[in-house]
């Protein structure tokens, strides 16, 4: 919410018990246009996603439905996303098997590494998509909780999609090392 509206809002709740009922319609329709601005921009759209699958017979409203391989065989995954954009500590891709596309792994800050490993451990034989601006659904097979954070796509991602996650995210080179047994000095 904007802090504008939220400031509105917040006014308007604690006047309105003092003031008298046409005083306070009077404030509302003046601050209302205000409150509103930010209502009519677009929010910035979000480069990454994951979506967790769900079952066929789920409410539809909260449930897309995508076609996946060869067969194109129909899944579906749930729309409101799992991890997003905010969830992604770094990025780092690579080139995938099939020398064409490339791929990524995205390492969750801590607080998402942790629902990460939650969401895996309840979720094993499940498909977790990744769906990132324009390109098809990825998706991986949850085979196990996954207890370092990273998630990693191994295909379909394009040169584009790679520049976008570079505006995003840190690429892991950016980041300075973290300080760990493998860095620290020998005792004397």
């Amino acid at each position: 919410m904007d802090p504008r509206t939220r400031l509105a809002i917040s006014l308007l709740s604690r006047l309105s018990y003092s003031m008298k009922p046409w005083l306070l319609i009077l404030l509302s329709v003046t601050i209302a246009p205000f409150a509103s601005e930010a209502g009519g921009k677009k929010s910035k759209g979000l480069a990454v996603t994951f979506h967790v699958e769900a079952e066929p017979n789920d409410n539809p409203k909260f449930i897309t439905p995508v076609k996946l391989g060869k067969e194109h065989r129909q899944y579906f995954f749930g729309k409101v996303p799992t991890f997003s954009d905010k969830d992604i500590k770094w990025f780092y891709p690579f080139t995938a098997a099939d020398g064409v596309s490339y791929g990524a792994a995205f390492r969750l800050k801590d607080h998402s590494a942790t629902e990460l490993r939650g969401v895996t451990l309840t979720n094993q034989g499940k498909l977790m998509g990744l769906r990132c601006s324009d390109a098809p659904l990825q998706a991986v097979l949850i085979d196990r909780p996954i207890d370092d954070g990273i998630i990693v796509v191994w295909s379909g991602l394009q040169q584009r999609h790679l520049e976008e996650f570079r505006k995003n995210f840190p690429h892991v080179d950016d980041l300075a090392p973290e300080a760990g047994p493998e860095f620290a000095m020998p005792g004397r």
